[in-house]
């Protein structure tokens, strides 16, 4: 190409000196400058990453809007709520074809950045639903009975009289992990695991158990129902939910937390305490009991998925919002759900708190309605379940 071109003939060795261009620095200098201009059009003409909508994704043109009536209630309910700072997130309600959602407040205070109905937060114990749905998938595919003794599935815990009906609905007289002595912690690290919860069950002290047979609401419940589901089916907890519940179900952007992957921080919607943030801690790793992150939207998508029989059959579903328990005079726990009758209507739901967000999955079971609100700022208390209700008639 330039200055000498070298050719090799037999035992010849030929140079034949070609004189295109006079100065090779010119040249060199001129080659840098062009490779130089090629690499930056291609770098400017590449498409920037996807970025997660901070919009509604979703199409709603299939639903209608509240009257008037309805839908002034149901905006005045949060902006008087949100007036006396008991209310910071998102709220959707539905009933048949009609659809009103709307937001309010700040997803992180310290960028005052608004929030909007799709963005996505931490469940709380509404993650409970997803682990009692997944265990009543394997009890419709034969993996295991309800009726089960938990040792089967879990033979190194040493807590033996227990059923897996005894932990799906809170009777099980274990002692909630949240409590427990992290000194007798064998494998100390960043976040906990649901082996790790198994481990210090069993360094509790006996007097820490009680008798199987009475409600007593407890995380560590949950937390044994993920590991069980992971042994059955040989497949993590997260990606069984995730193949089995959330993508039937049109759930595209839900899922459950892996904070050694993606750190809390990286969330858009932060959990706060009266504006002050929640840092990341150790129990963030366990599963089951709480980590799921979904929207508005997608937690309608659930509630008409369960509406069909296509995820659970109807004799699964019927068992899995049977009372099992009583936690007062009008209100029960079935198997991954609470069950309460309002005004003769029959309600499935779930309420949850954990660092900074309360969270309210209600669904009727005699009427297509339901309502989802989700909060992010734990200040005053919790919202008045039977108000919300109520907007619903």
């Amino acid at each position: 190409m330039f200055g000498c071109v070298t050719c090799i003939c037999g035992d010849w060795y030929v140079d034949c000196v070609v004189p295109i261009f006079v100065n090779m620095r010119y040249f060199v200098k001129g080659l840098v400058l062009l490779l130089t201009l090629l690499a930056l059009t291609s770098f400017r003409s590449m498409p920037e990453p996807p970025k997660k909508p901070r919009i509604n994704p979703y199409d709603l043109s299939g639903y209608s809007r509240f009257s008037d009536t309805t839908e002034f209630q149901i905006d005045s309910f949060f902006r008087r709520m949100y007036r006396y700072g008991i209310f910071n997130g998102t709220y959707l309600f539905h009933k048949n074809d009609s659809l009103c959602f709307g937001a309010m407040g700040y997803a992180t205070f310290s960028q005052l950045d608004s929030l909007k109905p799709a963005d996505l937060f931490q469940l709380a114990s509404v993650s409970k639903t997803f682990t009692g749905t997944a265990m009543m998938l394997l009890v419709q595919d034969g993996y295991l009975k309800l009726s089960d003794s938990v040792h089967w599935y879990i033979p190194e815990l040493t807590r033996r009289n227990l059923s897996l009906q005894n932990l799906i609905s809170h009777s099980s007289g274990l002692p909630d992990y949240f409590y427990f002595n992290m000194k007798a912690w064998d494998d100390p690290k960043a976040h906990l695991t649901n082996e790790d919860v198994v481990q210090l069950l069993n360094a509790q002290p006996i007097n820490h158990f009680a008798k199987p047979g009475r409600y007593d609401y407890c995380n560590s419940n949950y937390a044994l129902l993920a590991l069980i589901v992971e042994r059955q089916t040989g497949v993590e907890f997260r990606e069984f939910v995730k193949d089995r519940i959330m993508n039937p179900s049109g759930m595209k952007y839900s899922h459950l937390c892996n904070f050694d992957s993606l750190g809390l921080v990286n969330y858009t919607v932060q959990g706060y305490d009266k504006k002050h943030v929640f840092a990341d801690n150790v129990y963030n790793g366990a599963m089951g009991d709480k980590g799921v992150y979904s929207n508005v939207f997608e937690m309608l998508s659930l509630d008409q998925m369960l509406r069909t029989d296509y995820l659970l059959h109807s004799d699964i579903k019927n068992q899995m919002v049977t009372p099992q328990t009583a936690v007062s005079a009008d209100a029960f726990y079935a198997n991954g759900w609470r069950v309460k009758w309002i005004n003769g209507q029959k309600w499935s739901f779930h309420n949850g708190w954990w660092k900074g967000f309360r969270t309210y999955y209600w669904r009727c079971l005699d009427e297509d309605k339901c309502f989802v609100v989700l909060t992010n700022n734990v200040q005053g208390p919790f919202l008045r379940t039977i108000d919300m209700v109520g907007l619903l008639k």
